[in-house]
């Protein structure tokens, strides 16, 4: 005999296994949240999709908001106004007259410093070729420069000036002035005006680059105080000792050997000897 044992719908309707979450208007299911926390789940695709937008973005308003209110409230603290500026990599430029330029930086909030502004305010200083400027928070600003570093004097009309090797202008003054004394054993350059260099005229700056060639080329044996006349780019000339060295054309180096190699001789000489002319090839000719 089999007996078959049947639960009652009451214990079916009690058991774990069937039981039912308790719904809501339209049969909705309701989702508990602690303490006591009931809220209807979304009935549709599309308001689900809206609550995984919104959310994100409602998470993300809230932290740009919480960020913003951080960056006002230092921004305005006294803790981080500017308070110090630590210069660098000044030899001849006056530190004062540095500091007095970034005056109206003083006091404001490092945040809000404007540093490119700052910087071009710095750069039209003529001594001054490269500036970086730096935050070091809590209240002090670095500065970093590198000064131009002249390496001729421009005999020009109407107006005398020393440039550095990049042909940039750095002081001018009336021609027939008195070279400072600082800068009377630097090469004088002929044939160049400091107004066409500075406006960046090509055939200037053809000119000035032949300059330098020639004065790069030159050996430690050449020495100072040299002139040099580059009025005809073809017809490159220099003074030394009261005698004009006519180059010509590139290249600058061998040329200056040669004329190194007879030097002895000329200097014997000095009294008859006007010109040496070293444009012909392996030729040294005497005037």
């Amino acid at each position: 005999m089999i007996y078959r044992y049947h639960r009652s719908r009451r214990e079916l309707s009690r058991s774990p296994a069937r039981r039912r979450e308790p719904s809501g208007r339209g049969g909705r299911r309701i989702f508990r949240f602690p303490r006591g926390i009931r809220w209807p789940a979304p009935s549709s695709r599309a308001t689900k999709g809206l609550l995984y937008i919104l959310t994100p973005a409602v998470a993300l308003m809230l932290a740009a908001w919480s960020v913003n209110t951080v960056m006002q409230a230092m921004t305005h603290s006294r803790f981080f106004e500017l308070q110090e500026i630590r210069t660098r990599g000044l030899e001849r430029l006056d530190e004062a007259d540095v500091l007095e330029r970034l005056r109206p930086a003083s006091g404001e909030a490092l945040f809000d410093l404007d540093l490119v502004s700052l910087q071009g305010t710095l750069l039209a200083e003529p001594w001054i070729k490269e500036v970086n400027l730096r935050r070091e928070y809590p209240n002090r600003l670095s500065v970093q420069v590198i000064e131009r570093y002249p390496v001729a004097v421009l005999a020009g009309r109407p107006v005398e000036a020393i440039v550095d090797e990049t042909g940039a202008v750095i002081e001018a003054w009336p021609n027939g002035g008195e070279i400072p004394g600082s800068w009377s054993s630097l090469p004088l350059i002929h044939g160049i005006e400091a107004a066409s260099l500075r406006d960046r005229d090509p055939a200037a700056v053809k000119r000035f680059s032949s300059a330098m060639a020639i004065l790069r080329a030159a050996p430690a044996a050449a020495g100072q105080g040299l002139d040099l006349d580059v009025g005809r780019r073809d017809d490159l000339r220099v003074q030394r000792h009261g005698v004009w060295i006519r180059f010509g054309s590139e290249p600058f180096d061998e040329k200056w050997e040669r004329f190194l190699s007879v030097e002895s001789e000329i200097t014997r000489r000095h009294e008859g000897v006007q010109e040496v002319d070293l444009r012909f090839s392996e030729q040294v000719i005497v005037r």
